[in-house]
Parts: C-alpha cells; structure tokens; sequence
C-alpha cells in the first residue's frame, strides 16, 4: 500500500484573504500556486510537516453554506498557539472538552468553522 496524502478544497470569492488566514494563523506555506484565466489557485501545506496534509484554495462562487465543515488541527501548546494569533483574529475558548481534549474554535474568512485543539486525537 502506498502512503495516502489528504488535500482538502475550499473554493471561495475571497482566495487571497482565505489563503492569508491560513498561513497567518498556521504556519502553512504556499507550494503551489496557479492563475490562468478562469482558473486560479493555490496550494498550501502544514510548513512544520511534509506534503500529506494539503489544503487547495481555489477561486469561484462561494458556496452558501459552508456549515457542515470544519477543519481541526492538533497542538501541542494550546497557550502558545493562542498568543501567536495575529491581530484582529477573534477566537472562542480555550474551552475543555469532556474527552479530555482542549478547543479553541475559530472562523475562517469563508465562515467555516476552525478548531485547534491539545490533548487526544
């Protein structure tokens, strides 16, 4: 079996201020990016990790509903993610899960739903 790579897509209006959250907020970096007339984009990636988390931002018509998504990620100092956001990036929590988990839930520019979370998987 070959080793499986996840790239998730969010296609929006608003690709460069998506693409800016998520590396303001993330660490992630820009790996790939492409503008070509009705087809523009760009492919991001964990930048403490390799290649098989991705995230595609890709430019069209916003879906209307973005409300059964999120997207979670793992870390392992919660406090020290929370003091690196930047400036205008409101945040809610830190708040304790019965699991044993720690979440801080954030919106991205497209109003899905972003959770950061310490403690289990």
């Amino acid at each position: 079996m070959h080793p499986a790579k996840l790239k998730t897509k969010i296609t929006t209006a608003r690709l460069a201020e998506t693409a800016d959250f998520y590396i303001t907020c993330f660490g992630m970096r820009l790996v790939e990016e492409w503008r070509e007339e009705n087809d523009v984009g760009c492919i991001l990636a964990l930048a403490a990790g390799g290649d098989e988390a991705l995230l595609e931002i890709y430019e069209g018509p916003q879906p209307s509903d973005f409300s059964a998504l999120s997207l979670q990620f793992r870390t392992e100092d919660l406090s020290a993610f929370c003091a690196s956001l930047p400036a205008g990036v409101k945040a809610r929590g830190p708040t304790h899960r019965p699991w044993g988990s720690t979440y801080l839930y954030l919106k991205d520019p497209n109003g899905i739903s972003v959770i950061v979370y310490e403690g289990g998987l």
